[in-house]
């Protein structure tokens, strides 16, 4: 079966009567922010209606500073990543409406589109099934759902098929349902850390195969690769924020290093750190074993 593209919509929710309306069951948010968010996200709407996206991204999270709870100027930020093609961004605004509203169906299906076209099938069905057949486009996520489960089965047939090999006949072992796995280390007890890119977490697996949100914190976007010290201690490529941030072996999150362009891939030897900086075709190195001298 040849894969389909699915058309992601720029969402039509541009109705500025509504944005105060919107407001109105945010009871734990005083009139004076609420006015403040009503301000900053018309002016999100005007300046995407100019097509100045960036511009307009920032004011509607501006309004979202003075009222989290605001889905619709999510929706507007998916909207303008969209038509920048940027549908990484985008799926990561729709998760977050659905960190407020579980059963918001539009955005259930809007990540189902992003992740169908990032070819995560599994994803796209996982998300589908919480679609109830009374939502008003059951029909189109049902087609979708089904075009999904087509290309994971024929996905598993070339898994199949691969077993052949001598590798994939021993010792291999799958651990899968991760969001967009990226980059893996292993800690001195064994622990297995995934960077998972699209819900900008740290997954942890331990030697009891349980599996948890080792760190899902708001200084983590876009983590790909990972990279651990003799302490235990893991070291995160920000790809969005253009940064490395330090994990401890408890948890606590700090940014180790800035202005890093794009850092991508990992990898410590003999106390040197080595990064792999994208946005400037080159890598770095840090020495670890020397204390830092302002």
């Amino acid at each position: 079966m040849k894969k389909k593209k699915i058309v992601l919509l720029i969402a039509a929710v541009f109705i500025l009567n509504s944005v105060l309306c919107g407001f109105a069951y945010e009871g734990d948010i005083s009139d004076e922010n609420m006015q403040k968010a009503a301000s900053a996200y018309k002016q999100g709407v005007d300046l995407y209606k100019a097509r100045a996206y960036d511009s307009a991204i920032s004011y509607f999270e501006k309004a979202l500073s003075f009222n989290p709870r605001l889905t619709d100027a999510y929706y507007n930020i998916a909207s303008a990543y969209i038509a920048q093609k940027k549908y990484d961004e985008a799926y990561n605004a729709y998760v977050k409406v659905l960190a407020i509203n579980p059963k918001d169906y539009d955005a259930i299906l809007q990540a189902a589109k992003i992740s169908y076209n990032r070819k995560n099938y599994a994803l796209t069905m996982k998300y589908l099934k919480y679609i109830p057949d009374d939502y008003e486009k059951y029909g189109e996520a049902r087609q979708l759902y089904l075009d999904a489960k087509e290309l994971f089965d024929s996905q598993k047939g070339k898994i199949a098929r691969a077993k052949e090999t001598v590798a994939n006949k021993n010792k291999r072992v799958i651990i899968d349902n991760f969001n967009s796995p990226a980059g893996v280390v292993v800690d001195s007890e064994g622990n297995m850390y995934v960077a998972c890119f699209s819900d900008n977490s740290i997954v942890k697996y331990d030697r009891n195969k349980s599996k948890t949100n080792f760190v899902k914190d708001y200084l983590l976007d876009g983590p790909i690769g990972l990279a651990i010290d003799n302490y235990d201690n893991i070291y995160v490529a920000n790809y969005e924020s253009d940064n490395i941030l330090k994990i401890t072996k408890g948890g606590n999150v700090s940014v180790f290093m800035n202005n890093v362009s794009k850092p991508y891939f990992l990898y410590i030897k003999n106390d040197v750190l080595f990064v792999s900086e994208q946005g400037n075709n080159a890598v770095l190195t840090y020495d670890l074993s020397m204390p830092d001298k302002m």
